[in-house]
């Protein structure tokens, strides 16, 4: 996969997990990432947590 790809992945994961408003739901999606591939997972957090401070 490109980094293209990814950051376009990442992007639209965040993108839905930024919406719910639920923290332990995104807490517990952010785990799951986060245990696949902790550098996926990191940059998954990194992106939702902007996209939540807006």
């Amino acid at each position: 996969m490109s980094e293209d790809e990814k950051a376009r992945l990442v992007a639209n994961i965040a993108g839905g997990l930024s919406q719910v408003s639920r923290d332990d739901v995104i807490e517990k999606n952010l785990a799951h990432f986060h245990a696949a591939d902790p550098e996926y997972g990191k940059r998954v957090e990194e992106a939702v947590r902007a996209l939540r401070e807006d």
